[in-house]
């Protein structure tokens, strides 16, 4: 894998920094508040350079209605899922997307056996080879998730499986974790990530990953262990604020004691599978929620605490408010949540009832750019957006994983059950949104032509562009596909005229164009207009 050397990335950044047109360029326009932080960092930081005062918020012309549904509901933005969504219109294109089936991704998975093979395997195969094949493991589940969000088809499938992975977080490093991970990512997840919420809370409560990552495997009769019965309630089904109480976690952890897996040299079944233990469940009588669990009900208890969970009213509104987050605003309207768990509560917790309820609020079309994409989003849409027909590069994603490992979200390594957060508020810190600055730079302005991160096609993304004012035009139809201002497109030929010297309309010398062209192209993927949804 290659790396950068970070004494080469801060003397390169150093030299931008100190570029004070190229600095007023960002602070005068391109949407840049979303990263005024990094501007001002740069600015007040070395060379002489003027400090740049915050611009105010951005005024970025308002997008198609296609385009916004398309970035809410995908890894990024490609061409031709544009024109598609253009040629069947909004409703169909997203039905099309909710049957997800019926979209072949067949090469794709067979890509996935081919490239990721220990992500397809069992923990009892898994655990032959721990711990020596950790590394191999969280590799290969890594470049999985990033090769389908970047590739596949199904984009608001993979949309809603990372919600799901989120909202059902567990740290692959933990323990037996990675042996046990990659069988929840394929039959917990992916399989009810658009099916029903009952049966996915189901599948996850008996998941031996889920029982060894909250220690619910430790959980008996003679000295039960809360963690599981507070996330349960917490995180997966009714929220903080859901109307539990202290002695309801104390009771549904009696009412899971006994929900263990299998270990290896366990008689009676596979390392790693679900399996009840009568021996250690607590067969009194419990109260969950003002509920009556009759004693004897052995494996029941739990299974019944599920259904309350999961049918409770206050469940249907948080995860309504995590769909709208994340479809909509980070602080989503009344109207839509209440819209959202409407349909989630009559459908019995259909997922694709729900999302269907959520793509037809007037919030979810009528305004777009408000939210800021996560690394996962930003690092796929990159690709999707300026080659979406790409090879996959030799080392197999290592430097894909790289990329978003020093942007800070790295699937399957939040630390703590909540799952990665979902609002701004975490992401656009200065660190965070200058090293989505480096990677644009970096990676497509050639300041070090070592880092190949994908192929491209500059003569492709041009269309013929012989002229600056021509350059910036083809890139901006071809990696925003979207308008710049008129303000926002004459700040950026003004500086590009004072960069090389030529008049915006000017014909370039022969290969100036081809030398012009990845400069633009990181500018453009650092403004507002690509990293906003």
């Amino acid at each position: 894998m290659i790396k950068p050397d970070p004494r080469e990335l801060s003397t390169i950044l150093d030299r931008l920094c100190r570029r004070r047109d190229f600095l007023k360029l960002f602070g005068k326009g391109l949407g840049y508040s979303a990263v005024a932080s990094t501007l001002t960092a740069c600015g007040g930081g070395g060379g002489g350079s003027d400090p740049i005062q915050q611009p105010p918020a951005p005024v970025i012309p308002q997008a198609s209605a296609g385009y916004t549904v398309l970035k809410r509901t995908s890894f990024g933005a490609r061409r031709d899922a544009l024109a598609t969504l253009e040629t069947l219109g909004i409703d169909a294109y997203l039905e099309q997307q909710l049957d997800y089936t019926r979209i072949d991704d067949g090469d794709l998975e067979a890509s996935i056996q081919t490239l990721f093979p220990l992500t397809t395997q069992s923990p009892a195969q898994l655990v032959g080879g721990f711990p020596d094949n950790i590394a191999g493991v969280a590799q290969q589940m890594i470049a999985a998730v990033q090769y389908r969000q970047i590739f596949s088809r199904r984009q608001l499938y993979e949309v809603m499986v990372e919600f799901w992975t989120d909202h059902f977080n567990i740290h692959l490093l933990n323990g037996l974790g990675p042996t046990l991970k990659p069988e929840d990512d394929r039959q917990v997840i992916r399989t009810h990530a658009l099916g029903n919420f009952r049966d996915l809370l189901h599948a996850s409560a008996k998941s031996p990953s889920m029982l060894f990552y909250l220690d619910n495997f430790l959980n008996q009769a003679a000295a039960p262990n809360e963690n599981y019965a507070r996330e349960l309630m917490e995180l997966h089904t009714l929220g903080v604020d859901g109307g539990y109480s202290e002695s309801d976690v104390k009771e549904v952890a009696r009412c899971f004691t006994g929900w263990s897996i299998r270990f290896p040299g366990d008689p009676g079944g596979e390392y790693g599978t679900f399996v009840f233990v009568p021996a250690l469940h607590d067969n009194n009588a419990k109260v969950v929620l003002q509920q009556a669990v009759p004693a004897g009900g052995g494996q029941s208890d739990g299974e019944q605490v599920l259904d309350f969970l999961a049918t409770h009213p206050s469940t249907a509104r948080f995860i309504a408010t995590k769909l709208c987050r994340r479809f909509i605003r980070d602080n989503p309207d009344a109207a839509s949540i209440d819209a959202v768990a409407a349909a989630f509560t009559q459908s019995s917790g259909d997922i694709k009832a729900a999302l269907r309820a959520l793509f037809a609020t007037e919030a979810f079309r009528s305004s777009s750019d408000l939210k800021l994409c996560r690394p996962s989003e930003y690092l796929a849409g990159v690709i999707r957006a300026l080659a979406p027909d790409t090879p996959y590069p030799t080392d197999n994603g290592q430097l894909f994983l790289f990329a978003q490992a020093i942007m800070g979200q790295v699937p399957y390594y939040w630390p703590t059950p909540d799952g990665y957060p979902d609002t701004q508020s975490y992401w656009d810190s200065t660190g965070g949104l200058l090293n989505r600055w480096r990677l644009s730079f970096l990676s497509f302005a050639n300041l070090i032509p070592s880092i190949d991160v994908i192929q491209l096609d500059y003569a492709d993304l041009l269309n013929g562009a012989d002229t600056l004012a021509g350059i910036v035009d083809a890139l901006t139809d071809s990696i925003l596909m979207r308008p710049l201002s008129d303000t926002d497109r004459a700040y950026l030929l003004d500086w590009l005229v004072s960069e090389y010297g030529q008049a915006a309309d000017a014909a370039l010398p022969l290969g100036t164009p081809e030398a012009v062209a990845p400069l633009v192209t990181a500018v453009l993927l650092s403004s507002a207009y690509f990293q906003l949804r």
